[in-house]
């Protein structure tokens, strides 16, 4: 069921996962992702001069309706909510557009803040999860999939689209447009994030429910070799090779992060 409307489907579905929890990762999959580990290293070396800002935002959110972000939100975990302060930092894009809002706005608008930014914040989303407008310099109160699409023209080489939504790719939905009309049209250089990406694995057993698919959206992509992007941070790949996680170690011991969850599920990529 999805905002109200139960879906009728021909044949029984079985939302049990066909890769990892207990079983291997798509083997193709993690091949294509395994490749680019050196670009990975990279990025996550880069995110270490920011710790001492890092220990300088709580744990726990001040309260309801603080624009100041938290590390322990309930939406955004510790490895997503770094590397978006630092994919920030380091590029200094013009334009910052988010498809879904709420915790991420927050720590968008900080690493602006500490670090003197040139970035403006757009939000599209019809009801974000936190009270976020007074932080962003432009909102587009409707779903995607109803907004005018020359907003996402604009972005350019450095600029960064950081998508959040429903998850689910129907006729119409916002996965949907964004896989079909926006990725496709988007300009060279241009930094996509995707939350909620598990990629080599499935979702988890947890999600069964959820039917979310997107995911398999962006896996065809990939398993298209030599196609429109370059994967330049899967953080849950990352989360779970120690070797690229041990990275930041210097950061996650920081007592300032304790309590922290130390994982994420954001898939970055650049267009080519």
């Amino acid at each position: 069921m999805k905002n109200g409307q139960i879906i009728f489907l021909d044949y029984p579905v079985k939302p049990q996962p066909r890769y990892g929890y207990g079983k291997p990762p798509h083997p193709e999959l993690t091949t294509v992702i395994s490749r680019s580990e050196p670009v990975y290293r990279q990025y996550l070396k880069s995110f270490l001069p920011y710790q001492e800002a890092f220990s300088r935002i709580p744990q726990i959110p001040p309260g309801p309706g603080n624009p100041e972000p938290a590390w322990i939100n309930g939406w955004l975990p510790g490895l997503d909510a770094l590397a978006l302060y630092g994919m920030l930092a380091l590029h200094n894009p013009r334009r910052y557009i988010e498809i879904g809002s709420g915790n991420s706005t927050k720590f968008a608008r900080r690493a602006i803040k500490d670090q003197g930014l040139r970035t403006s914040i757009t939000s599209v989303d019809p009801q974000p999860r936190a009270e976020i407008d007074a932080i962003c310099d432009q909102v587009v109160r409707q779903p995607v999939e109803d907004t005018d699409l020359t907003l996402f023209q604009d972005l350019a080489a450095g600029d960064v689209l950081f998508v959040d939504h429903s998850h689910r790719a129907f006729t119409n939905t916002d996965a949907t447009v964004v896989f079909l009309e926006i990725l496709p049209r988007l300009k060279p250089g241009v930094l996509v994030e995707f939350h909620d990406i598990l990629l080599p694995f499935d979702y988890p057993p947890v999600w069964g429910q959820r039917f979310y698919n997107e995911q398999y959206l962006l896996a065809c992509y990939l398993l298209a070799e030599g196609g429109k992007f370059e994967i330049i941070l899967p953080n849950y790949y990352i989360s779970c090779q120690p070797e690229l996680n041990d990275i930041l170690a210097p950061i996650w011991q920081d007592t300032a992060m304790n309590g922290v969850e130390t994982h994420g599920s954001s898939f970055w990529i650049k267009i080519k």
